[in-house]
C-alpha cells in the first residue's frame, strides 16, 4: 500500500464539498424537524461526512476505457535476428512503450519479419515519423499506424 499526502487541490475539493453539505445539513434540519439533534451537531455532521465524501471523490479517477489513448504501431520488415527487447530500445526513445509484440509462423515458430509497439497516440506519431525508413539490423524498416484487427467474422 502506498500512501501519498493529498495535494493542495484535494485539500480544496474536500473543503468545498464540506462546507456544501453542512450547510445542506444545517438548513435541512427544519425540515426534517429532527427534535433530539441540534443545528450544530446537524453542521458538525455535515463537515464530518463532506470531510470523507471528499475524500472519497478526490481520489476516485474514471479513465475512459477507449483505445483513443493508446495507439498501436505497425513495424515491417524487421530482421529476422530483432529482438522484442532491441525493438522496445529503439521505440523508447520517443515515449513510453507499453507492449512490443513480434509476429511469428503458427507452425514452425520462426518471425515473420513483422511486429506490433503500443505506444501513447503522441508518441507513437512522433515514434513513426521519426523512424519510418530509417535502418535497424540492416534492413528498411516500414512504420505506421497499425490497422484495427479483424473479427473472426470478417
Amino acid at each position: 500500500m502506498k500512501f501519498e499526502f493529498p495535494t493542495l487541490n484535494t485539500v480544496i475539493q474536500i473543503a468545498i464539498v464540506s462546507v456544501i453539505l453542512s450547510v445542506v445539513a444545517y438548513f435541512l434540519f427544519p425540515v426534517f424537524a429532527l427534535e433530539q439533534v441540534t443545528g450544530q451537531h446537524l453542521f458538525t455532521y455535515g463537515i464530518l461526512a463532506g470531510a470523507l465524501l471528499g475524500a472519497l471523490l478526490s481520489h476516485v479517477r474514471i479513465y475512459l476505457a477507449t483505445s483513443t489513448e493508446v495507439e498501436s504501431i505497425f513495424v515491417g520488415n524487421l530482421a529476422f535476428k530483432a529482438s522484442p527487447n532491441a525493438l522496445r530500445k529503439l521505440f523508447e526513445d520517443y515515449g513510453e512503450v507499453n507492449a512490443v509484440r513480434l509476429m511469428t509462423d503458427r507452425a514452425t515458430k520462426r518471425p515473420r519479419g513483422f511486429g506490433f509497439v503500443e505506444m501513447k497516440r503522441k508518441d507513437a506519431r512522433n515514434a513513426i515519423k521519426a523512424l519510418n525508413g530509417t535502418e535497424f539490423y540492416g534492413r528498411e524498416l516500414k512504420v505506421n499506424v497499425a490497422n484495427e484487427r479483424k473479427s473472426d467474422n470478417e
